[in-house]
This record gives C-alpha cells, structure tokens and sequence, in this order.
C-alpha cells in the first residue's frame, strides 16, 4: 500500500514537472525575439530648428536622446544600482532573496508595497513586454531577464535600462532627464542631482521634484544612504549631498516659441514622412523660421489686437473684491503666478521644501525701475485691484503685488461700453467712474516705473483746478488700464531674396485655438485685391497716367420673377461707392490705386473683363474660389492670406514665382539628409496643382492675348524690341509670372498708397525704408488687411472676427492691420541695411502732373515722378487752366 502511495506521488511530481516544463516552454516559446543593443530603437525625440539654428520645438511620443554607456558617470549608474539592484552585477537576472523579501513585505502589508525586480527584469518589462499584472507575465518577465543575462553583457543591459526608463514630465532616458529637469548633459549633474534621478522611475509623479519636492528629497536621502551602505560613496559624501539646495526647473515650453509654425511643420513632415519616422526616430529638423523676427511679430500681433479691442470699448472688470481679507489673498495669489512666470526655477532645500522664490533686485533694476518688484517688467499686463478713483483728478489708484499705480484717465478715455454702431473716438469717456469702481479687480499694462502726467504737471491754470503733479504722485507706477483681446489676427512674413518663411502667427492664441488664420482662413480681401486688378490692367494697355472716369455707376441684373406672368419682376441693383461717398471725375489710374476708389477700378474690371482678371489672380497663384462677377474688383471673394501676401511679394520679386520656403533639411539621427528644402506651397499641393495644369500651354495664350488685347493707342507706343525682351524671358524662365516691367510699375503703384499725401497706406512710411503695400476693408469693416513689402521683406497683416462681426466703425484696413504691419516690418529690418527696389530693363521715369497724366510743366502744382514701361509713358506736357466743377463729380443718388 506504501509502495502504491509512493509510487503516485512520484507519478504526480513527474506530471507536475512535465506540465512546468511544457508551461515554460509554451511561454519561452511566446517571448519576443531577444534583441541586441544593435538592435535597439527605442522612440527618440525630432529636435526643430530656427535658420539660425536656434532651437525652436521638439516633435515626440517619447522625448528621449541617447546616451552611450560610457558616457554616463559612474556615480549616476551607481545611484541607480543602489535605488533597484545592488546585487546587479552578481546575478543572473533574477534575484530570488529580493522577490523573497518583497513577498514578505507586501504580505505584511496587505498591499503592494516593494517590488523585487532586478534591473534585468525591468529592462525585459519595459523594453519587450506588456505591462500587465499577470503571474504569466511575471513569468515571461524571469524567463526573457535570464535570456538576456545569457546574451548581453551587463553594461548592454544597464544601456538600454538608463535610456529607456521613464522620468516623468515627459522626460524618457537620462540624458533628456538630465536636460529636463537640471537643463544640463548627465556629465555635469552633481550627486545629489543623481539620486534625485535614481529614485524617479519607481514612481515619477509621486517623486517629481517639481510638484512634490518633499516625496523627491525623501527618496534621494534613501538613495544617497543605500549608496553608502553598499560601498558606493562613503557617509561623509552621502551626508554631504544631502544637505546640498538642489535648483530644478520646470519643463521648457517650446510652444511659446512659435506653435503655429511649428505645428505647420509637423503636419507637413507627418504627410512627407509618416508620423513614425516624425515623432519617433530623432530627425533634425532644419526651417527656415527666424526666431527673432518670430518673437516680434506675435508681438507685434498681440499689442495691436490689443489697441483694437480697446478701441471697441471695456467689457468691465474680472470681478469686485470689497473685503480687504480677499484683497490680500487675491494679491498673494497674483504675486505667486508672476514669481512662477518669471522664473522657471525652484530649489530644493535640505527639509525638502522649495525656498521662497525671491527674485534678487539687481542694482540695475533697483536704479531703472525702484517703485517695482523684480518680477513686474515694463509692459507686463498683470492684474491690480482699483483702491480709489479720483474724479477730480482724472486718476484711479490701483494696487498690485509689492507696487502701487495710477491710471491716467487720458489713457483710458477708450474704455466706453462696447459699441461697434459709434465711432470710438467720438464715445470718449470723461472721468474714471464712468468704467471703474473701488473693488474691481482689472487688468493693468505697466508703462512706466514711475508716474507722471503732462495733464497734471504745472501750476493749476485757475482757481479750483486740481493740484499739479506733486512729489506723492512720483512714487506710484505708471499704468494703462488693459483687457485681452477678443478680436483675431494673422500675420505672415518672407524673405524676398531667398523665399524662406520668416514668421507665422496664426491667431492670438495657440493654446485657445490651433486654428492657423494665416494659411486655412480664406476671408473677402476688400481693397488688398485692387492691386491684382489694376496689374491686370497694366497688361491690357493702361499706364500709370491713364485717365479713368470716377462717376456715379448703377448696375442692374435680374428679369420676371417665377409667379409674374407679365414679367415684370424687381431688379437687382448694384451701386458701387466710393468709401468717401463722394467722386472724383477723371482721376489717373495711379491715383485711383493710391486713394483706393471702387467706382475707377469697376470701370477697368469691365474694361479688361472678369475672366482675364481671374486669369491673372491664378497666374499668380490665387487658388481660392473667385467671384465671376464685377464684386471681384472690390474684394469679395474669399482669399487665403497666405496667397494674398505671395502676390504681393511677386510683385517686388519683379513677376517672379514665390515658392516658401518651409523646411531647409530633414535629417535623421545619424545624420544622414533625408529631405532637402521643402515650400510651404507643398501643403497646397492639391489647390495649386489645380492653377498650374497646363500653365505651360497658358502661357503661350497669355502672351498672344496681351499683344492682342492691348489698347490700340498704346500698343502703337510699344517698343517692339522691349515687348520682344520682356516675351523671351517667359520662354527661358518658369518661374516668371508677369513682365518684370508690369511688376515694377505696379510696385511704384503701391509704393504710392505709401508715400503719396492721401494714400491708405501713409502709416507705413513709419517703416523708414522704401516699402510698397496696400490697404483691405471690407463692408461692414469686417475684415481689415495690410499687406506690403520691401526689397528684403515681404509681410501680410490680416485682423477680424472668426465669426464675422464688425471690428468697429471706421476700422479700415489702415487702421487695425497697418500699425502691426509697421510694428513687426521695423523689428524685421533691424540690421539690414537700406536698399531700393531693382529697376528691370525697359523702364523710363517721367515727372507728371498728378492731375492730367501729362508731362509736368510750369503750370503744374504737383509734380509726380512714376516709372513707365518704356513707350507707355507721356510725351505731351500738361497745358491745363483752372477748371470748372466737373459735372461727373456729382453723385446723383439723392
């Protein structure tokens, strides 16, 4: 019976030993192909580049960046060693005396409390298995640590261990640990920096040391100790480390650099290369972006955004606080945000807690800006509560985090309740009261270190006038009462010479709306599209001097509506106006471009036909849907601003294809160049694959059709040998588009809305260089739009609504887009020097008379230098006597 009992044990052992064999044959049969270190392509993250090579963004799912074993110091694996697997180097894989003592602990506990993986474990758990909580997987874990001990050697295990664990703020790896948190290479990290590191992969939310420094210091003074207690670093070095401050940083947010550039980018390159290779391999990723400029038109974007939405009124304070308990809370509150902003640094100190941030007041800041912390710069918004409004005065007196302001009230007569009905300017606010009370918390943009006020200096000019600026006045910090900006912009820059894309700010906000205005908003162009009709016009035989009729126009369109049987249904009636209501009789057709009249430029629209202005619009790479209808002229079709400032730059490139420049290289992480320039017109592809179709063939029929169409009195001035010279290059170069000669009339044209007294453009002669550009406003003011160009740079300005709304009365295109045109185009030019646009061949220059178009001669009272095309220009002078009033000039609408 014994021997029976035995022999069935024996039996179930074998069985038992069979089925665990089969079992871990059955899982070593499932585990992944071992890898060598070869093999190993863990997620790397694409590092952008400005064309300076200035760093401007990163593209990943993982932000990792490989280091070599040997490169990583000694101390740091050892840190690492003592925090998960002293005994590393002298097992096999597994480590049974720590399972052991983890089961014991977790036991113990009742919960999960130690784990007992050796590093060779974690390698196999991270690196080639799931992450699941199974006994399978626990034992595909021991199986595959002990194939790798088998084939690797411990330095490739721990390689693979250092630059695959995850860090936490979305630091993968060491060395982009390193970078994250320390922004320093691992060379240099100090050993309290390493132990900080070291106790991360375990659980790095729950020991980050930026939101939880005191879990962070007590798990580096574990791992410091374990070090000594193993031999790694004596007590003295580990105390040592200890006691150190250890300075962190938050995570650098490349975002702020230029995010609607960059995401423009990422999506050219997904479609290039496959979002794989994009966000995983580690490309360097070469543009044509230049950081500086970038910074200063979104700048430049968000300051006139701002003075716009001033301009339509004050849409109150954020809320009114009357306790002065919630005040000081409120203020606290305020100071920690901006000490937050100011500096991305925080310092651990030895009890585990961040030292208060103090920003050191240097002796420059002291002497520049006395009456303000160290953390409120000159033009910082920052929010303030009003303290007291004085009526009499004009002033409101606003208190902020360590500083005290005033508000001029001359500097907030705009902050009228909101009314896009009334003129801003004629709304005007007379005292403080009528926006602000005592209490409200508002939003100030600190303008000066130090108050003062022209309006209030000087003795009082009579009895009973309020005191002048005296000496309490001077100790309290200039303020401008703000709001942010409900109203939208774009902008859109490039370099003339070599077609790079400067700049791109696709709306005010990235982080409120990844929408890019710039490149996916199609918008009625208003008067911008003029300067495509009138250089279609310059093709069919006008000039500069060519008289054009500026008089009353009424079109009607329509017939018997679909019940009247007698057909006598309404007409559609069209009367377009000039924006002054008024008219000008004959007007030369430069002057109607400068002054920007809608009724000349309906005249030349139905004088050269719609279907060759819309040829010419495609010709020159206008994509978007066009109206086929005389509206086309005055802007009512929806147009991109990205095509719209490409014409533009075409006509200063002398006729000549933009094609912008996106991306300069790609390469990977070897080095190796895996794409070369890249346009921007790339993302286009579909849209101006559409316009160039048989652009070739086109040509031919563009040529034929501007000797054909041409006026017969000018054609008979042509210089046969000129109009032979400006044909042939055609032929030779694809990327002409226009004569060169049609370009840069049309340039001296735009230079004219600039620089002539009355031109929608006279705001960019603040510029201070030679600039050609034009004014867009739509009904209604809509839209508005700038878009302009020097030799060098070429920049286009659009602001408005993204659901269409009035940006105000009298919000032309002059006034809400040119000023952040002015303001970017003077950042972009800084140290470039001053230079005039090129003069191609078969150009003349003649001094007119601006009103005839004739030659200037005594009688003339304005003379006007403007280029022709060689042959176009006049030849008889002006001879002209005071006229009398013109009948045409009358607007008969009334």
């Amino acid at each position: 019976m014994l021997k029976k009992i035995l022999l069935f044990f024996v039996a179930l052992g074998l069985i038992g030993i069979l089925s665990a064999y089969l079992i871990i044959q059955s899982v070593k049969s499932g585990l992944p192909q071992l890898i060598t270190v070869k093999d190993y392509q863990p997620l790397l993250v694409s590092q952008v580049y400005d064309r300076n090579n200035k760093k401007i963004g990163e593209f990943f799912r993982e932000r990792r960046t490989l280091v070599p074993y040997d490169k990583i110091p000694k101390n740091l694996v050892n840190a690492f060693l003592a925090a998960e697997d002293d005994q590393f180097f002298s097992h096999k894989g597994i480590n049974p005396q720590a399972i052991f003592r983890a089961a014991l602990a977790n036991l113990r506990a009742g919960r999960s409390v130690q784990g007992g993986s050796t590093i060779t474990q974690q390698v196999a758990k991270t690196l080639l298995l799931s992450s699941e909580k199974t006994l399978t997987r626990k034992l595909r874990d021991i199986l595959l640590a002990i194939e790798m001990e088998r084939n690797l050697s411990k330095e490739d295990i721990l390689f693979l261990y250092l630059n695959q664990i995850y860090f936490g703020q979305g630091a993968y790896g060491v060395e982009q640990a390193a970078q994250t948190y320390y922004r320093k290479p691992v060379s240099k990290l100090t050993l309290s920096e390493m132990a900080i590191l070291a106790g991360l992969p375990q659980a790095p939310s729950r020991y980050s040391p930026v939101s939880n420094p005191l879990r962070a210091k007590e798990r580096q003074i574990y791992v410091l100790r374990r070090m000594a207690d193993v031999g790694f670093v004596s007590k003295d070095e580990a105390e040592a480390a200890i006691k150190e401050p250890v300075k962190v940083y938050v995570r650098e947010n490349y975002e702020e650099f230029a995010p609607f550039y960059l995401e423009t980018v990422r999506q050219l390159l997904v479609t290039q290369l496959g979002e794989d290779l994009v966000l995983d391999k580690g490309l360097r990723i070469y543009t044509s972006l230049d950081l500086t400029k970038q910074q200063a038109a979104q700048e430049s974007v968000k300051e006139g955004l701002k003075s716009l939405d001033k301009r339509q009124g004050y849409r109150g304070p954020q809320k009114n606080i009357s306790d002065n308990s919630d005040i000081e809370d409120f203020l606290k509150d305020v100071q920690k945000k901006l000490i937050s902003d100011f500096t991305p640094e925080r310092i651990i100190m030895p009890d585990g807690k961040f030292a208060d941030i103090v920003p050191v007041k240097t002796a420059q800041d002291a002497k520049e800006h006395p009456l303000l912390p160290p953390y409120i710069k000159i033009k910082d918004s920052v929010s303030g509560v009003v303290e007291k409004i004085d009526d009499a005065q004009g002033l409101v007196y606003v208190r902020l985090p360590e500083a005290f302001g005033l508000i001029d009230i001359d500097t907030m007569t705009w902050a009228r309740k909101p009314d896009s009905e009334q003129r801003w300017d004629l709304a005007a606010i007379k005292k403080p009261s009528e926006a602000l009370k005592k209490g409200d918390v508002i939003l100030v943009k600190v303008v000066a270190d130090q108050f003062t006020s022209t309006r209030l200096q000087g003795p009082p000019k009579k009895k009973g006038a309020p005191a002048p600026n005296g000496p309490d006045l001077g100790k309290f910090v200039g303020l401008e009462l703000d709001q942010e900006p409900l109203v939208e912009g774009a902008l859109i820059s490039f370099d003339q010479q070599n077609q790079d894309v400067l700049a791109m700010v696709g709306g005010s906000s990235f982080a409120k709306s990844e929408f890019n205005r710039a490149i996916q908003a199609p918008r009625q162009t208003g008067s911008a599209f003029k300067a495509i009709v009138y250089a279609s016009a310059l093709e069919k035989g006008y000039n500069p001097a060519t008289p054009v009729m500026d008089a009353p126009i009424v079109y009607e369109e329509g017939g018997a509506a679909a019940d009247d049987s007698e057909g006598q249904g309404d007409l559609k009636v069209w009367k377009p106006s000039n924006h002054s209501k008024s008219f000008g009789g004959d007007i030369l057709f430069r002057n109607a471009l400068v002054k920007s009249l809608n009724i000349p430029t309906v005249k030349i629209i139905e004088d050269v036909g719609v279907p060759w202005a819309t040829e010419y619009a495609r010709r020159l790479g206008i994509y978007s849907p066009l109206n086929p209808d005389f509206t086309l002229a005055l802007g009512s079709s929806s147009v991109t601003l990205y095509e719209m400032t490409k014409v533009f730059s075409e006509f200063g490139r002398l006729g000549k294809r933009l094609s912008p420049l996106l991306i300069h290289r790609v390469d990977d992480a070897n080095g190796k160049t895996l794409l070369k320039t890249i346009s921007l017109d790339a993302r286009f592809e579909k849209e101006i694959k559409s316009i160039d179709d048989g652009f070739e063939e086109r040509r031919k029929s563009y040529l034929e059709s501007l000797n054909a169409g041409n006026k017969e009195e000018d054609t008979q001035k042509k210089d046969p040998k000129k109009a032979k010279l400006d044909d042939s290059i055609f032929f030779q170069d694809q990327n002409q588009l226009i004569r060169p000669s049609t370009a840069y009339v049309m340039t001296t044209l735009l230079k004219g809305v600039v620089e002539d007294p009355g031109g929608t453009g006279g705001r960019a002669r603040a510029v201070g260089r030679e600039v050609a550009g034009k004014t867009g406003s739509t009904n209604n003011y809509f839209d508005a739009w700038f878009i302009g160009y020097s030799p060098q740079i070429s920049t286009g300005v659009w602001v408005g609504f993204d659901k269409e709304k009035s940006l105000g009365k009298g919000e032309v295109g002059g006034r809400s887009a040119l000023p952040i045109w002015v303001d970017y185009m003077k950042a972009a030019h800084e140290g470039l020097p001053q230079m005039t646009f090129p003069v191609p061949d078969g150009i003349v220059f003649a001094n007119i008379d601006s009103e005839t178009g004739k030659l200037a001669s005594a009688s003339t009272k304005k003379i006007i230098r403007q280029a022709f095309v060689e042959g176009t220009e006049p030849t008889a002078a002006s001879n002209k006597a005071e006229e009398a009033t013109d009948f045409y000039k009358q607007d008969f609408s009334e």
